[in-house]
């Protein structure tokens, strides 16, 4: 799991429940709003890599970023954060 502006890799838990919570832990500046896909404040590139969501988004994100605040890595993953 990595961070591309922010220069960071990290490992993926699934105890931090979101890719959302992950960039928080590692002081990642983020924008949010909802945490449950439908406001899309938080729609951020994603360079590389799949994602799942739980719960799913209202309205899904265009195939290159993803609704981090609902989103768990399914593979590694790069994020443009």
């Amino acid at each position: 799991m990595s961070f591309a502006r922010s220069g960071l890799t990290v490992c993926w838990k699934p105890e931090f429940g979101t890719l959302l919570e992950l960039a928080e832990a590692c002081d990642v500046p983020v924008r949010w709003s909802c945490r449950t896909g439908v406001c899309h404040t938080c729609e951020t590139g994603l360079l590389a890599g799949r994602v799942t969501y739980g719960p799913d988004p209202v309205e899904p994100p265009t195939e290159s970023t993803a609704l981090i605040c609902c989103a768990q890595p399914c593979q590694d993953v790069v994020l443009d954060l």
